[in-house]
């Protein structure tokens, strides 16, 4: 089987020429999914900020080594 990569943006128009869809080569696919999930990463954890500080700032948190003491607490 033969493969063509694509060189330019290939746009899908419906009958009256308006664009409705592209085509897109693997890896360019690949960059735009792999940007959407960093956006969604970075947005989720700008979402999570103001409580998280809130938290923080109430002193609700535990350290690691408070949790690895309370983990090896619960083992014996």
């Amino acid at each position: 089987m033969k493969t063509a990569a694509l060189k330019a943006e290939q746009f899908i128009t419906d009958a009256e020429g308006k664009r409705v869809g592209v085509l897109l080569d693997l890896r360019a696919y690949e960059r735009l999914r792999e940007a959407g999930e960093e956006l969604a990463d970075i947005q989720a954890y700008d979402k999570a900020q103001p409580a998280v500080r809130a938290e923080i700032a109430s002193g609700q948190f535990v350290t690691l080594a408070g949790y690895r003491a309370a983990q090896i607490r619960k083992r014996k």
